[in-house]
């Protein structure tokens, strides 16, 4: 993925290295970033304001500002990062200052980015380059909410090229006064001038390591989970997945008499309705038996079919084998280790086709889990982490659930999508909430003994929305049921 689409430059009179700051599940329009305001004209003023600037954060100290500027649309709010005494620094290495500035200044790093987190937004956060105080401010703020690392640090990448242009003349003026040999000089130029990615991966990786992450680091210097929820509803709004479900779809090969059922063609069925629907996939998932008793021979077809509905809908397609699925061909035709990152939100894939979680599988979705997702993630598989209240069902959920457990403890999931019952079902699993999907291949009656299966010819899917607020799902029939009655208001409708 192109992570720098994501950098939105904008041309303001008077300004420059001015940019929105945007990336994966960002709310657009929340948070800019650029150079000093002190030179802003009327008319780059009255851009700002268009851009609905509320608030604008000046991390200088009172040395380096104007003693006055004119009124303006927003509120301006000073947090000073350097130490008052000593002010920037005029020479030195970028990641030694960036060290030194993260290590000393913690509570005023903290502090900005706790009065980013609770000022009206838009807000815009600048310095005198918009480069260095201003890129540790944002990348702590996006590190915090789970931007990825390389959308941070090609945001911080942009500014170098942007303020060469406008401080070079008076960065050589500044050092030429200085008695540096050629290599000092050289360090001190890139301090003034240049965003070198390894200077803010190196940052980020030294708050990490001393704290465990970024997180650790902001409430090791008194932020709250008060002032993260503000940040994370700042930054991310409050934003919405819509997934559309499909599960057990048991294509045959038709050399096996299973019902007649076609499963390719309900998944079709499905994708068919849902394009017609107001409520668009944001991703369309399959939890699971995709093929009926291993007809492999089912799969190209369905990968057709994938690769169809990625073109129609625009969106990825993620799926995960079931019990009927073999393991091998299944990987070979659809991938091992789906994620897809879709408006913010993880979507992760697990293999639960033996009935359990293998040890391996348990070691990836630890590892995935350890850096959160800035609007969480969706745990996909195929065996339910909850027991069915079907008697024919008994035993049938995930096996050794507790291991599972383990590793969602503390974790950013927020939803996990199953299915293997032949039945809709909600549930909650160690406080997350579970939806089992209903089956494009037959509903299964949940009222039989346990020595039986009915199966009615009704297949179904789901469409499930997910966001912080939580999980709302909807099974819908594939078939399209008589009309009872209408009603509106300019409609009366009788039934014979």
């Amino acid at each position: 993925m192109n992570e720098r689409r994501f950098v939105e430059s904008i041309e303001v009179d008077g300004v420059f290295n001015v940019r929105s700051v945007a990336g994966p599940g960002l709310a657009p329009g929340r948070l800019f970033r650029s150079g000093t305001l002190d030179h802003l004209t009327p008319r780059g003023r009255n851009m700002l304001e268009k851009l609905g600037i509320r608030t604008v954060l000046d991390l200088r100290d009172g040395t380096e500002r104007p003693e006055s500027t004119a009124p303006a649309f927003w509120d301006v709010l000073h947090h000073p990062l350097y130490d008052p005494l000593t002010g920037p620094p005029r020479t030195g290495e970028i990641t030694a200052i960036y060290r030194a500035l993260l290590n000393e200044r913690g509570p005023a790093l903290t502090d900005a980015v706790r009065a980013l987190a609770a000022s009206p937004a838009p807000v815009l956060v600048h310095c005198t380059a918009g480069k260095d105080r201003t890129g540790l401010v944002v990348a702590l703020a996006l590190s915090a909410v789970g931007v990825p690392d390389p959308v941070i640090v090609d945001d911080y990448a942009w500014s170098g090229p942007r303020v060469r242009p406008h401080r070079e003349e008076a960065v050589r003026n500044l050092l030429a006064d200085l008695a540096l040999d050629p290599a000092e000089h050289t360090r001190s130029v890139e301090l003034h001038l240049d965003s070198p990615p390894s200077a803010l991966q190196s940052a980020l990786g030294h708050v990490r390591r001393r704290y465990g992450s970024v997180t650790g680091y902001l409430e090791a210097h008194g932020f709250t989970a008060d002032d993260l929820v503000a940040l994370r509803t700042r930054l991310l709004g409050e934003p919405e997945l819509t997934v559309l479900h499909l599960s057990d779809v048991h294509a045959s090969d038709r050399q096996d008499p299973f019902v007649g059922v076609d499963g390719a063609g309900r998944v079709r069925a499905a994708v068919d309705r849902a394009s017609a629907s107001r409520l668009r996939p944001d991703i369309v998932v399959v939890t699971g038996d995709l093929a009926h008793h291993r007809a492999t021979a089912t799969y190209p077809g369905l990968v057709e079919i994938f690769d169809e509905i990625r073109n129609r809908l625009g969106c990825p397609v993620l799926a995960v084998p079931g019990n009927h699925d073999d393991p091998v061909a299944f990987a070979s035709a659809f991938g091992t280790h789906p994620v897809e990152y879709v408006r913010g939100f993880r979507v992760l894939g697990v293999d639960t086709s033996s009935g359990a979680l293998p040890r391996d599988e348990l070691a990836r979705l630890s590892h995935e889990l350890a850096t959160p997702a800035p609007n969480g993630t969706v745990l996909v598989m195929h065996h339910p982490p909850v027991p069915s209240p079907a008697a024919t069902l008994a035993g049938r959920e995930l096996v050794r659930s507790d291991e599972l457990a383990a590793v969602l403890h503390g974790s950013d999931v927020s939803a996990i999508l199953a299915g293997h019952f032949h039945h809709p079902m909600s549930g909650v699993f160690t406080g997350i909430p579970v939806w089992v999907g209903s089956s494009l291949a037959y509903l299964q009656d949940v009222g039989t003994p346990g020595d039986s299966v009915v199966a009615f010819d009704d297949p179904a899917y789901s469409l499930v929305r997910c966001s912080r607020a939580g999980v709302r799902a909807l099974p819908i029939a594939l078939r399209t049921p008589e009309v009872l009655f209408r009603s509106s208001p300019t409609l009366t409708a009788t039934t014979s």
